[in-house]
């Protein structure tokens, strides 16, 4: 029998004792309670309304040999012996450990039972009133359209500070009732029931006096005391029966939720979690990890915190994602790189021996693609960086065959034009764009085949023979990536400021139009008619794919701002060649200029024609040309291939 999941409905009350009991507690790896006062309102709103909060993950622990470690929710300490660092041999393991609806729980249990500085109430005036205006409704149906029409719950829940007696708010005219109170319903019951015996001791004074007014000469005036005793009598019968029906749909409330047994794996607790856990933080193998080795005394956090700390390049790369160290590590051991067997495939030891040659050789990855592949993982950013998932592959590659080989230049150069033609091949292949981890298995014993061969053609992997690739697209997707890498290894000069490089390492410039927007905007206005902004904007996105990689280049930023300020081509280029000495001398010296922005003659001459579409056609080629000269990739494709006909 396969050992899978089991849906049941829990009692919402029931899980929340046993939260404050320990038998309920979350895995290690679970992140910081975050939720907002209002986010806690909504959903308390929609447990007495009957309304559905979506449904719980729960891992089942075996409670004699506990699969990952645990942790307690927020503000909520369990006895000393529900403890993960209680050593003693009657140690009691929590029954299980919430995966998903960790945020949902904490809210409920803070809302029922206070915290150490807060306790929250329902203002039960405004309730009372719309049920007064209402009608009093006291059948079931009408009282459960009451709830779901007239009133907003959400509204009155507040937020008040601690105090010893917390039920005098109730007891008294605010009428705000502690929800702590829900913690027992025996407890609930008694407190409501003496409010209405001390309202019934009221109204029985009240009447008394007003019976024997005369003789008693009470304070109050005759419509007063009957103003006192309508009010009162209100009150009694709101506290009998709206205010039972409402809060008894807590104590009824069933929590849809999913039980990973405790016979499943933890791969198959990886796959299960990563696939349900999609409100909150998506948490994923490194963090199964982290719990996996925290009662094998390896602080994998710790560790990894120090990698990020030490080594910038690898924070740029990996700070966010805590995938590529680990997949480094398992390529290096010879196991899956799969994301969600990870947990069980990188062994414990391996964190001791291998982790320090594993960062190293990720490291030295990252160096050798910023400085040869124009990367920009110095800038602090993976914006630039084509494919993510190549830098486990290349760490393995680099350890067996180092690029920078001492007394042998030769060598040095070739593999540095194998590490490029992968690169920009990758990029512009969209080689990792799916199943990355099966390309990463793929690509392993290939490029080590081909980095070990002392020729650029023998033994080169088939996919990377000839490529075809549109690169009119914009800068954010791979292909995009992999034209701005390569401007960024160009380190072309500032086409006014021409004594200073322009690339992702500067701060003070950026990727800008070749073509201004706002200038192409009022030509095509102008051109047809248009009389609309946002309709001539449609047509540059649309029809001139105006935001192309193809029409941008990187300029300081003051150069964009006052030279191309907003201009048509013919118009700044005119500006610049003045600049540079006027005459035949002067375009020269622009040409040479733009020419380093992959901007050759014949697509200088549509720039200065103000031709978009021609310039946009020429550059192509240029950028593709570049591409195969110094990205290195053997032939790049006018026309797109059949998949059958390369080898992926």
């Amino acid at each position: 029998m396969a050992y899978t999941t089991e849906s049941k409905d829990l009692n919402l009350s029931d899980v929340i004792d046993s939260i404050y009991e320990g038998e309920y507690q979350l895995p290690e790896f679970q992140r910081d309670y975050v939720w907002k006062d209002s986010n806690i309102k909504s959903l308390f709103e929609s447990v007495l309304s009957s309304h559905p909060i979506g449904t719980i993950l729960v891992l089942e622990i075996e409670k004699d040999d506990p699969l990952i470690a645990w942790i307690n929710f927020a503000e909520i300490i369990p006895d000393e012996k529900k403890r993960f660092d209680y050593k003693e041999v009657d140690r009691e393991p929590p029954s299980y450990l919430v995966l998903d609806g960790q945020q949902r729980l904490t809210s409920l249990c803070h809302l029922t039972h206070g915290t150490a500085t807060s306790i929250w109430y329902l203002d039960l005036n405004p309730i009372k009133i719309a049920w007064e205006d209402s009608g009093k409704p006291s059948e079931k149906d009408e009282i459960k359209n009451f709830v779901e029409q007239s009133i907003d719950i959400a509204e009155y829940i507040k937020k008040g500070k601690k105090t010893d007696d917390p039920v005098k708010y109730f007891r008294g005219a605010a009428k705000r009732l502690p929800l702590q109170l829900l913690k027992d319903k025996n407890t609930l019951n008694k407190a409501i029931t003496d409010v209405r015996d001390a309202i019934s001791s009221k109204i029985t004074e009240k009447q008394y006096e007003l019976k024997n007014y005369k003789k008693l000469t009470p304070k109050e005036t005759k419509e007063e005391l009957e103003a006192i005793i309508t009010e009162d009598e209100g009150w009694k019968e709101f506290l009998g029966d709206l205010l039972p029906f409402i809060l008894d749909n807590y104590f009824d409330y069933k929590i849809p939720t999913v039980v990973v047994s405790k016979k499943m794996g933890i791969t198959g607790v990886c796959k299960v979690f990563t696939k349900i856990n999609t409100t909150g933080i998506q948490l994923g193998a490194f963090d199964l990890i982290v719990a996996v080795l925290y009662p094998k005394k390896i602080s994998l956090k710790q560790k990894f915190d120090d990698v990020i700390e030490t080594y910038p390049l690898i924070n740029a790369l990996d700070g966010t994602a805590k995938r590529y160290l680990l997949q480094t590590l398992a390529l290096y051991k010879k196991v899956s790189p799969k994301t969600s067997q990870l947990p069980v495939t990188l062994l414990p030891e391996w964190f001791s021996i291998d982790w320090d040659k594993c960062v190293d050789n990720l490291n030295n990855a990252c160096e050798l693609i910023d400085e040869n592949c124009g990367s920009s993982l110095s800038k602090g950013t993976d914006q630039f960086l084509t494919y993510s998932p190549l830098l486990p592959v290349i760490a393995n590659v680099i350890d067996k065959y180092p690029v920078e080989v001492s007394k042998n230049a030769i060598l040095t150069v070739l593999r540095k034009n194998k590490l490029r033609a992968w690169y920009y091949g990758a990029g512009l292949s969209s080689r990792y764009s799916e199943g990355s981890d099966n390309k990463q298995v793929k690509d392993l014993p290939e490029m080590l085949k081909w980095f070990a061969s002392g020729s650029f053609d023998e033994d080169r992997p088939k996919w990377l023979d000839a490529i075809y690739s549109d690169i009119n697209t914009g800068k954010s997707n791979a292909i995009g990536k992999t034209v701005v890498s390569l401007f960024n290894l160009k380190k072309a000069k500032d086409i006014y400021s021409d004594s200073q490089e322009v690339g992702a390492h500067r701060t003070d410039c950026d990727l800008h139009h070749i073509f201004p927007k706002a200038a192409m905007r009022n030509k095509l206005m102008a051109e047809r008619g248009i009389k609309d902004k946002s309709v001539a904007d449609k047509i540059l996105k649309n029809e001139y794919n105006i935001d192309s990689i193809l029409n941008q280049t990187w300029l300081l930023s003051t150069t964009n701002r006052d030279i191309v300020c907003d201009r048509m081509p013919s118009h700044y280029i005119a500006d610049l060649i003045e600049q540079n000495g006027g005459g035949e001398n002067g375009l020269k010296k622009v040409k040479d200029l733009f020419n380093d922005h992959c901007v050759g003659e014949s697509c200088f001459n549509y720039l200065i024609e103000d031709n978009y579409f021609g310039f946009i056609e020429e550059r192509r080629k240029d950028i593709n040309r570049e591409l195969m000269t110094t990205g290195k990739i053997p032939k790049i494709l006018e026309t797109e291939i059949e998949d059958s006909e390369i080898d992926e």
